[in-house]
């Protein structure tokens, strides 16, 4: 069973319906690569599925005209891939969306303890996060930007799962949680550097 992620509040009607019937999902949040990853993984393989068969029936077309081949053979690729031993879960998803939950396996090895045996950090110690690819807080980043977020922030949170690494979620900060690999601990009475303004 997975958990509601409290960092993406949707409240609709099918959210509000598998509440109801104790059902949880946790859910990634947009521009952040980790939270999309499976879907971007899916995106591949149907792209792999799709589109060399594609551009072989458009190569035979004359210039200018595009096949939507791909349209007609949707349902029999989702159904083989519905039928495939997926390396994440150990079973087909055909069989894993019968089940009342599914127990996924870490998709990244970690060589420290995770989960339930991790050790948590406290509540309200002062961090600051590693900036994704390209993020800097309000603007762009260039190559001598620093790698780790200007603004110190205190733990608000920590989201935890059995076998996957516990989630941290900052005060006032971004919406989506940190690993711990993520995160820069600022030693208490840290003083920092004196602005200069001229």
């Amino acid at each position: 069973m997975l958990q509601a992620d409290p960092a993406c509040e949707f409240m609709g009607a099918v959210t509000q319906e598998m509440e109801k019937h104790k059902t949880y999902i946790r859910r990634g949040c947009v521009d952040i690569h980790r939270d999309q990853a499976t879907v971007e993984r899916l995106h591949r393989t149907l792209a792999e599925r799709f589109f060399g068969h594609q551009y072989a029936v458009e190569m035979r077309l004359p210039v200018g005209q595009w096949s939507t081949a791909w349209v007609k053979r949707l349902p029999e690729v989702v159904s083989a891939l519905n039928n495939e031993v997926t390396s994440l879960i150990g079973k087909k998803p055909a069989i894993a969306i019968k089940e009342k939950s599914v127990y996924a396996r870490p998709s990244t090895p970690y060589s420290r303890p995770v989960g339930k045996s991790e050790k948590i950090l406290p509540s309200l110690v002062q961090v600051r996060y590693l900036y994704q690819p390209g993020k800097l807080e309000g603007g762009v980043k260039r190559a001598t930007d620093p790698i780790w977020s200007l603004k110190v922030y205190s733990i608000e949170r920590s989201f935890t799962k059995p076998d996957q690494p516990v989630l941290y979620y900052l005060r006032d900060g971004p919406k989506h949680g940190f690993v711990r690999e993520e995160l820069l601990v600022v030693p208490p009475n840290t003083t920092l550097p004196l602005a200069d303004v001229n």
